[in-house]
């Protein structure tokens, strides 16, 4: 009998999130699951999924203010009710608000949650609402222990509530491009020998763009010869952009959001990123996989991808300096880097494969779904 699942998210913007929708929505067994996707709001991802045979649904919420939310959300109860839908997995806290609310009312009799971030910007009702609305919860997902350890304290609710099932890279993905490197440096003017850091990741004020544009400045002023790749896009983008063109930023060069990540993380020498929380972030396990040493924010989630001393260097957070002296000695030690690089890969390739992750999330489907497994219901 196949399990009928809907996957809903806020949106579907390029993100980790969206990617891990995605990722699970395309990947799962056609022969043991029907996944459908429902997001609030929509985004590039639309498309993407539609050109995989995902069914997918936008609601087209828009704002948490807007007047048409009491419709929208009969709209959401009698979509799962018509779809037949046995397994509700929500991913954002807006979608898991509308999820928890409509599952009882369309007969959904399976609901689970995913908490992808440690999320600074969280209010206290926002946990007090996960207490109150646990009986319509089976279990909590959360994609690193930092991550369920933070909404657990928060939250108050018992670790039998919780389930980690962290992030998955698709290394086959991220075999090196050696062509692609040679074409990337010969476009951005930099030699093969130059060292290059790389950031990939949304312009957002969680990112700490501001922090490594001030490393940047730094570096700048200390004469480095470092060359620093920002790829992405954001609320920030301005920002960055016209950083690039002043003369503090005469190390940067901003790409605007790019496609073939893999390309760019070929034409690197290894990754920056000063997030100031994560959850489990996608963009430094792909680069790890790619083969890049790591300089990395010392924040809950990083520290469950990258080992210190390992497979990359951790700085505190909101420390350009900190942050611009790592790039430098890492940008100097190309021994350091390779090593560092080939542990971070192999850690990314026997710990955190997209199949283990899709693996997991079909085992607790099923357990839930046909009662295969230990009581689930918090």
């Amino acid at each position: 009998m196949v399990i009928r699942i809907c996957q809903l998210i806020t949106e579907l913007q390029p993100g980790g999130a969206e990617r891990c929708v995605y990722e699970l929505a395309t990947r799962l067994d056609g022969e043991t699951f029907d996944v459908q996707v429902v997001a609030l709001r929509g985004g590039a991802f639309v498309e993407k999924l539609e050109s995989a045979g995902v069914k997918v649904k936008v609601l087209d919420i828009g704002g948490k203010f807007n007047p048409l939310l009491p419709l929208k959300l009969r709209q959401l109860v009698k979509w799962l009710r018509r779809e037949r839908i046995e397994l509700l997995h929500t991913h954002l806290f807006h979608a898991d608000l509308a999820g928890r609310l409509a599952a009882p009312k369309a007969g959904v009799p399976h609901l689970v949650h995913t908490v992808h971030v440690a999320e600074r910007r969280f209010r206290p009702w926002q946990f007090a609402f996960a207490r109150w609305a646990r009986r319509r919860c089976e279990k909590i997902v959360c994609v690193s222990p930092s991550v369920m350890q933070w909404h657990s304290r928060r939250s108050k609710l018992p670790d039998e509530c919780y389930e980690v099932i962290a992030n998955g890279i698709d290394v086959d993905a991220f075999v090196r491009d050696d062509a692609a490197r040679r074409r990337l440096r010969s476009e951005w003017g930099i030699g093969e020998g130059d060292p290059v850091a790389v950031f990939v990741g949304r312009l957002d004020p969680q990112k700490g763009i501001d922090v490594l544009l001030a490393a940047a400045g730094r570096l700048a002023e200390q004469g480095s010869s470092l060359h620093i790749v920002i790829a992405g896009d954001g609320p920030q983008r301005g920002r960055v952009e016209r950083f690039c063109r002043s003369d503090a930023g005469r190390l940067c060069r901003y790409l605007g959001f790019v496609g073939d990540v893999t390309a760019v993380l070929s034409a690197a020498d290894f990754f920056v990123l000063p997030s100031r929380w994560e959850g489990w972030p996608l963009a430094l396990g792909e680069a790890m996989a790619a083969g890049l040493a790591a300089v990395a924010a010392d924040v809950p989630g990083i520290g469950d991808v990258l080992v210190e001393g390992l497979t990359g260097v951790m700085v505190p957070s909101e420390d350009p300096g900190k942050l611009a002296d790592a790039m430098a000695m890492i940008a100097a030690d190309e021994h350091l880097r390779d090593t560092l690089a080939a542990a971070g890969h192999r850690r990314i390739r026997d710990e955190f494969s997209i199949q283990t992750n899709v693996a997991r999330h079909a085992r607790l489907y099923e357990e839930l779904a046909r009662g295969t497994g230990p009581e689930k219901r918090l």
